[in-house]
Formats: C-alpha cells, sequence, structure tokens
C-alpha cells in the first residue's frame, strides 16, 4: 500500500530530524554547560569557604575567644558586652602590613571584606542551587553585619565612648548562623575546595 509507504518515509524522517535535534542539543548546549559548572564549583567553594572564614575570625577576634570550636553562647555573650569598641588594640591587615586600629573599625573593615566576597560570589548564582542562595542571602541580612553596615556612614561622626550593649544576642546569631553555613560547606562544597 503506498499510503504507508509515505506514512513510513514521514515517520523515519520525523524520527531522523528528532535524533539529530536531540544530539545537537546534547552536544551543543547540554555539555558545554555541565563543563562549565563544574569547572565553577571550584571557584563558588572558595569563595563560600572565605565568607565563612572571615566571619569566624571576626567574631572570635570581636567576643576574644579562640577557636570557633571553643565558642558558647555564654562565652559570646560575655565577650560582646566587656568589649570596648573604641580601645586601639584591634587587628586591621592592610596592603601588606598589620596594624592597630579600634574595634568598630575591626568590624567596619571584616565585614567589607565579607560583601566584597559576596559580590564575587553572586555573578555565579545561576549555578547555586536554593539552599546556598538562601544562605548567601543571609549574609547580606545578619544583624550583626547590617549594623557594621550601617555604622560605616554613622561611625565617622559620632563621639568616641560607643557602646555595643545590648547587640551581644546578634554576636549569638551569627555564631549559629555561621554553623549553619559550614554545615553546608561540609555536606555539599567541601569536594569541590581547590
Amino acid at each position: 500500500f503506498p499510503i504507508f509507504v509515505i506514512i513510513g518515509d514521514v515517520m523515519i524522517t520525523v524520527g531522523i530530524s528528532f535524533l539529530a535535534s536531540f544530539i545537537f542539543y546534547f552536544v551543543q548546549v547540554h555539555l558545554p554547560e555541565t563543563r562549565q559548572k563544574n569547572n565553577l564549583y571550584p571557584v563558588i567553594s572558595e569563595l563560600f569557604h572565605r565568607i565563612i572564614l572571615i566571619e569566624k575570625g571576626f567574631l572570635t577576634e570581636y567576643v576574644g575567644v579562640k577557636p570557633f570550636e571553643s565558642l558558647t553562647e555564654d562565652g559570646i555573650r560575655t565577650g560582646a558586652i566587656s568589649r570596648d569598641v573604641n580601645i586601639q588594640n584591634a587587628p586591621i591587615h592592610l596592603a601588606g602590613l598589620n596594624r592597630s586600629a579600634n574595634w568598630m573599625e575591626y568590624g567596619l573593615h571584616e565585614v567589607a571584606d565579607i560583601d566584597k566576597t559576596w559580590e564575587m560570589l553572586m555573578k555565579y548564582s545561576s549555578y547555586m542551587d536554593s539552599e546556598l542562595l538562601s544562605l548567601l542571602s543571609r549574609v547580606q541580612s545578619n544583624s550583626t553585619l547590617t549594623f557594621f553596615r550601617t555604622m560605616k556612614s554613622i561611625y565617622p561622626t559620632l563621639k568616641q565612648g560607643l557602646k555595643l550593649n545590648g547587640f551581644e544576642g546578634g554576636f549569638v546569631e551569627l555564631w549559629r548562623f555561621i554553623q549553619k553555613q559550614e554545615a553546608y560547606f561540609d555536606k555539599v562544597l567541601k569536594e569541590y575546595k581547590q
């Protein structure tokens, strides 16, 4: 029957076209995207890990308890309450040189470093899962970090004697948040770390 021959030819043509388009998509779209994603993961991992390290260093230096693993809620509260932000014994590393600064300047410096790394990370946001994006958005909304961002513009006009009394709860929340970030890094990104 000629009609079945025609139908058969059409079906073969459609099948070959479908197979050709699938091969084209796989070779031209899927493989390059997968390769690019795999190449970017070490970069994403390194930047994310850097944020965790800066946050841990900031918290332990500020409350005066090291290492991070020995921090407790009471220790953080006590350290944060007793810290005089105007004392000039905070370590700052600038342009290859170490110098002393007061603790407000130290906080401003560390948070600026976190934000710079955060901005670099967000360039790769389309390659991140929702959990990582959620953690990164909280880096920007964390109350302690937000406080120091705000102080960046206000602090130069304030008089000496500024205290952070009543803000110790923010440091405790930062401590808990860092633990969540670190758990995610250990679970998902550590294998990609260079």
